[in-house]
């Protein structure tokens, strides 16, 4: 009996090659806005929902605690700069002595030097027999006396000295000692400030984990207080797309995407950024792709759940045959026949992308946090996405005598239900066998999973079936 062939309609319409993926909606800046120091929340002036300004107050701890401690560094400040005071006047004391001590040596120099000239004269006299023996032992007995005096005023003056130096010692102490208590001071007055705690940025309140009354503990991390979201206008989705598809996608993809709260609702963004390091899980690798997208009208939330279809290829009117018809082998032909008809449907490696230049880096939109002093343009961006290389294939129609005809034809883009035919011997309204009756439509083939078809089937050949489109 006649086989029976199941077939497609060969379509002109709309093809996307798309990847799907899944995300999450974020803030492109979330700030946690924590205490430095521990204390009991006195007073709180945001709430959730609040729109908050920059340096806009935000709550206020119970200052007692710090007030105090910054009296006391206050007097113990007074009293260091005391005895700063104190070691200074020292230290002009002991310059006055230095100088008394050394006009002391000088004169106790001068009469030595007196004395030991008037010696020497009364030596020389009594040797003569001019002089008595009591002039001599006088004179021996001054000159002795001046040489014990400018000894004694030479300790004096070294004496002077090393107090001198002393006394410069205890002053660098006191020095820094009002130094330490300087700081000690600007700690606890830095720790008073910290009892009033400020917003970072302009933004919205999206979090608050405290109430009045409440006691926090910053002795080991500083505990978050508020999370503000910088910008709600301005928002990304952080979508985990799997490795065998990042390779197709780049920053010039067009993205869209739906959440569960607007299921009618499509919204569309860009890829700003896709981050090198990999997400493994469960031996699944993923990287993780940032799309920004706009939220004038505040619908998208923070944490919705986003399913995201990046477009890598499309055409607006594109004629497009059904993938089935791509693999489908007429009844008593093996694949291996055919040769080098058939084309393989993996698309060959594509030449490589030219490299991207520094004006494209720089026109990659990009939204920095006060702080935030890197160069986006210095980052590495993705190459443009490569256009899909044309290949051979081979389909078969029925001719007039009801038999599977070959037309070779060469494909393009797929969506994974149907691939562009850009060129070859195939027309709009023409059917391409995608089955017969000794293989069913439905099942795949090894393989090659069968995909839903496009356009209706029809059934040829003995029996007249119809064959289900699905």
């Amino acid at each position: 009996s006649a086989s029976q062939y199941f077939a497609a309609s060969v379509e002109t319409g709309p093809l996307r090659n798309v990847v799907n993926a899944t995300g999450v909606v974020q803030t492109v800046v979330t700030v946690q806005v924590g205490s430095q120091v521990s204390g009991q929340v006195e007073e709180l002036y945001a709430d959730y929902n609040s729109v908050v300004k920059r340096g806009q107050l935000l709550a206020k701890l119970d200052p007692r605690n710090f007030q105090a401690q910054v009296e006391n560094s206050t007097a113990n400040v007074v009293a260091a700069q005391a005895r700063v005071r104190s070691g200074e006047a020292e230290q002009k004391t002991q310059a006055a002595n230095l100088l008394s001590s050394k006009a002391n040596l000088e004169a106790a120099r001068v009469t030595r030097d007196n004395t030991a000239i008037l010696f020497e004269r009364a030596s020389e006299l009594s040797k003569s027999g001019v002089a008595s023996k009591n002039d001599y032992d006088n004179a021996k007995a001054n000159a002795d006396s001046a040489q014990a005096k400018y000894e004694q005023a030479q300790a004096a003056v070294a004496q002077v000295e090393a107090q001198s130096s002393v006394t410069a010692a205890q002053l660098e102490q006191v020095k820094a000692q009002l130094q330490q208590a300087q700081a000690d001071f600007n700690r606890s007055q830095l720790n008073l400030e910290y009892c009033s705690i400020y917003s970072p940025v302009d933004g919205v309140v999206i979090s608050r984990n405290v109430d009045v009354g409440q006691t926090i503990a910053a002795s080991m991390q500083a505990p978050t207080l508020f999370t503000i979201a910088n910008d709600l206008t301005r928002m990304q989705v952080n979508a985990n797309v799997d490795e065998a598809d990042i390779g197709s996608i780049s920053d010039q993809a067009g993205v869209r995407f739906t959440v569960d709260a607007y299921p009618n609702d499509v919204f569309r963004g860009r890829i700003s950024e896709i981050r090198l390091n990999p997400q493994t899980i469960q031996n699944v690798v993923t990287y993780n792709v940032i799309i920004g997208i706009e939220n004038p009208e505040i619908k998208l939330k923070p944490g919705m759940t986003a399913n995201i279809t990046i477009t890598i290829d499309q055409r607006d009117s594109a004629l497009k045959v059904a993938n089935a018809a791509l693999r489908y082998t007429p009844p008593g032909m093996k694949r291996e026949e055919l040769g080098g008809q058939r084309g393989a449907f993996a698309p060959p490696v594509p030449p490589p992308a030219a490299p991207r230049t520094a004006e494209d880096r720089d026109s990659a939109p990009v939204q920095l946090a006060p702080g935030q002093k890197w160069n986006p343009s210095e980052k590495i961006r993705t190459a443009p996405p490569r256009r899909t290389v044309n290949r051979p294939a081979l389909v078969y129609v029925l001719n007039a005598e009801q038999k599977p005809e070959p037309r070779k034809i060469m494909v393009g883009i797929t969506d994974g239900s149907a691939t562009e035919v850009v060129a070859g011997e195939l027309k709009e309204g023409e059917s391409a066998i995608i089955g017969d009756s000794t293989q069913s439509a439905s099942a795949p083939q090894p393989n090659a999973p069968l995909p839903p078809l496009l356009g209706g089937l029809r059934g040829f050949g003995g029996g007249g079936g119809r064959g289900r489109g699905n």
